[in-house]
């Protein structure tokens, strides 16, 4: 089935869509039906049914990546097409193999296009609040505007309302903008702060480099080192080519007499004594520089990932939350390791290549102008082709970093999560989701393979052409006497020698391009500055007695749109020693605002103060220091339970550790274990039950001995007995502390100093217990008639 706009003649059966020819009534200003290639035809009739027809069908030079490419822009009366011949498209949700982003019209709320420096973009914004782009260069600005207008019409045609997003004056599910760089104005990767395509790749390196600094010495000796092992590459032919002119083919020069036998087995013997010391030199050379090297190496790998990793520890948990655990993995690990590689070789490599080039040259123009001439006739091409191949790999690598990182992503949720995984039964789902990655990876591994294949035969053949060259040219020369066979051998080694360095600069300039990429993603992650962090004039905070207030906070997330908040205009006030419980219904803020309190993030509007200071003012450390936390979700580390115990303070002696058990009532069930305190948790706790998790995490907090606490759901992921315990030893931290208390299980707030009933991320209701229930139609009365119907309504089977 070939699409068609309305009214059009039939095409051929053997032709591509032609371009249609409305009636004046119908033509728009621009067309914006264009003839469609075969195979992207063959696509969309994979994804339309029989009797729908084209409203537009616009061809975009820029792919998703941001890059020169083919992508189009189909629309039928039913569904609009966004197709990526090269099989990708950006960060659809329900792409397949074939490339193919496709949604119902009735599901589009928003279309608008945007005009950038040096590009435009349509924006497609769905119910959902999602948004597709599809770039284009500014020639194609126009087309793309009348696209749109026609792509209105088509969706208000099949939208319930008839309307879009824009057309009402509140959107429900207008989309989040997404973030821009203010230069060419793309869309920045998921989680980027800066534009890829307008960070310098030059500035890069240079930046790379600078890992070398402290290690120059080691750095200058291996490159030494390097320039003797190349000026003994260089000795062997000559080596051979005096023993083809003195030894096994002598040349006598005019007047002269032809040697004895004696003199040339003397000069065979002499040559054969020079070679094995040089090649017993150039054995402890490489030695020496493959340990200089290799300390290099794994020190600058060392300083790499030791800053990565302690600059990630300085970042606020913003930055945490719009990013995938697996790509900041890749980014440690893999890229980190490009980086080291760079710098401890292919830069060292680079160099001497450049110099095997110049000293080669020199000599063989030396040797022989018109020969070296010819030598340089086949270069041009192959540094044209080396020119072609960095151009055709340098697109794919940041797809293949890109892959990388989602790979990760897949192993680190499906590990992680590999009891949820087994649980219901979805080992095959996740070997799908793994499968599907890998064989993304496999598409663009693939496409490097075939840009080698093409290059690196070309570069043979060439190569080849200029040795046959060299034959053609100085076989008769050594005929006719012109050149001995020592000096056409000699400059047949040393054209093969010349060639070879040819090669290597694309696979360098190759790696060098991988190192960019590589090197722009972490420094990415080192620029980025820390949402949280002391001011200048931070003080450190004094011991806390206790005294909360929120005075007109307001919060809300960067990704979220001016006016949108979490938490609006709180105010409250807590006094030393009271427990604070926090109620309401789930998304109405109660977790933001201890986080809040924290400082995990800061506040949008107003302030927190404790005992009368600004927790802006006071010094991070010293705030979390006398901050103790309980979560529903108790995260134990990889270790001993003494250890976990221990994470606020490695200092505590075994007593101490022992102590801050027992009041947490976890000293019984540690002691069963037959190495006690000893014992070692496995990952993330595995070896331990819920109940047994959520003690050692309270005993964590008792042994910080903090002045504020922070319970979040402390006690709702465990049985009525372990609660109890939980509840018992809670009652123990909770004395003398003021401490905030969030609970889905109200009764565990019974107590209360004062609950603060949330809603919408405003306080809808304060009060104690006795206060709140009492109270008609009142939130927490609700709450605390749903939770007593459910403990009421036991339905036993039979």
């Amino acid at each position: 089935m070939l699409l068609r706009p309305k009214g059009s003649d039939p095409a051929p059966a053997d032709s591509t869509e032609p371009v249609p020819e409305p009636t004046d009534a119908e033509t728009p200003a621009i067309p914006v039906v264009e003839s469609l290639p075969s195979d992207v035809e063959r696509i969309v009739q994979e994804h339309t049914d029989p009797g729908e027809t084209t409203q537009v069908a616009l061809h975009s030079d820029i792919t998703p990546e941001g890059s020169y490419g083919d992508q189009w822009l189909i629309a039928t009366d039913q569904r609009l097409l966004i197709v990526n011949p090269d099989g990708t498209t950006d960060g659809a949700q329900d792409t397949s193999d074939s490339g193919v982003l496709e949604l119902p019209l009735d599901q589009i709320s928003l279309l608008e296009t945007h005009e950038f420096h040096g590009l435009g973009m349509l924006e497609i914004g769905t119910d959902a609040g999602e948004t597709q782009e599809v770039q284009f260069s500014r020639s194609l600005v126009d087309k793309f505007a009348e696209a749109r207008a026609v792509l209105e019409e088509a969706v208000k045609n099949v939208k319930p309302d008839g309307k879009l997003a824009e057309d009402e004056d509140e959107p429900r599910h207008r989309p989040v903008p997404k973030p821009r760089c203010a230069e060419c104005g793309r869309v920045l990767p998921p989680g980027a702060d800066r534009c890829p395509a307008c960070i310098k790749k030059g500035q890069l390196l240079v930046r790379v480099v600078q890992y070398v600094k402290p290690y120059w010495h080691l750095s200058l000796i291996s490159f030494l080192l390097s320039i003797g092992l190349t000026l003994l590459e260089l000795a062997p032919p000559y080596l051979f080519k005096t023993l083809i002119d003195r030894s096994l083919v002598p040349v006598v020069p005019p007047g002269g007499t032809f040697p004895t036998m004696a003199a040339r087995y003397g000069v065979l013997w002499e040559l054969v004594a020079i070679l094995v010391v040089i090649y017993i030199v150039r054995a402890v050379m490489t030695g020496g520089r493959t340990l200089s090297l290799g300390w290099l190496s794994n020190r600058i790998m060392f300083d790499v990932r030791t800053e990565v990793f302690e600059h990630l520890q300085r970042l606020s948990l913003g930055f945490y939350d719009k990013r995938t655990m697996g790509s900041i993995m890749s980014r440690v690990n893999n890229d980190t390791g490009v980086i080291n590689g760079f710098v401890a070789n292919t830069m060292p490599d680079f160099l001497l290549t450049v110099l095997r080039l110049f000293l080669i040259g020199v000599i063989l123009f030396r040797m022989n102008f018109t020969l070296a001439a010819l030598v340089l006739l086949p270069s041009v091409p192959m540094w044209w082709m080396a020119r072609w191949f960095r151009s055709s790999i340098r697109p794919i690598w940041r797809k293949y970093w890109q892959q990388q990182s989602r790979i990760s992503t897949v192993l680190a949720s499906s590990i992680s999560g590999v009891r949820v995984v087994k649980g219901f039964a979805q080992e095959q789902r996740e070997n799908r989701r793994f499968r599907s990655r890998m064989h993304d990876f496999l598409r663009i591994n693939m496409r490097t393979v075939r840009i080698r294949m093409i290059y690196f035969p070309a570069v043979a053949l060439v190569s080849a052409i200029g040795s046959i060259i060299i034959w053609v040219v100085g076989a008769p020369q050594v005929l006719k006497g012109i050149l001995s066979l020592g000096e056409l051998t000699l400059f047949t080694n040393y054209m093969w020698q010349f060639y070879a360095p040819i090669g290597m600069l694309a696979e360098i300039d190759n790696t060098i391009q991988q190192t960019a990429t590589a090197a722009e993603r972490v420094f990415e992650m080192l620029d980025t500055e820390p949402e949280v962090r002391d001011q200048s004039d931070a003080v450190e905070l004094p011991r806390i007695v206790g005294h909360i207030k929120f005075e007109n906070v307001s919060f809300r997330y960067e990704t979220q749109e001016p006016g949108e908040y979490v938490l609006e205009d709180i105010n409250l006030d807590a006094q030393p020693g009271q427990l604070i419980g926090l109620v309401g219904h789930s998304g109405s803020g109660k977790s933001t605002l201890v986080n809040l309190l924290q400082r995990f993030y800061d506040v949008t509007g107003g302030a927190i103060t404790i005992d009368g200071l600004d927790i802006r003012d006071v010094k991070l450390k010293s705030l979390r220091q006398q901050t103790g936390i309980v979560l529903q979700e108790s995260f134990l580390f990889s270790g001993t339970i003494a250890e976990n115990i221990a994470y606020g303070r490695p200092d505590a002696s075994r007593e101490e550790i022992m102590a801050a058990a027992k009041a947490a009532n976890a000293h019984r069930f540690i002691v069963r274990f037959t190495d006690g305190y000893d014992t070692e948790v496995g990952e993330r706790g595995v070896r331990l039950s819920g109940g047994e998790k959520q003690r050692i995490s309270i005993a964590r907090a008792i042994l910080n001995n903090p002045r504020l606490m922070i319970l979040d759901e402390a006690t709702s992921a465990v049985d009525t007995e372990t609660e109890q315990l939980i509840q018992e030893a809670l009652d123990r931290v909770m004395k003398d502390r003021t401490v905030f208390a969030i609970a889905h299980r109200l009764s565990t707030l019974r107590n209360a100093s004062m609950l603060i009933v949330l809603d919408k991320g405003r306080i809808a209701e304060v009060g104690t217990h006795d206060e709140l229930v009492t109270r008609e139609d009142g939130i927490y009365r609700k709450l605390v008639e749903i939770q007593t119907d459910l403990s009421n309504n036991v339905v036993l089977t039979e």
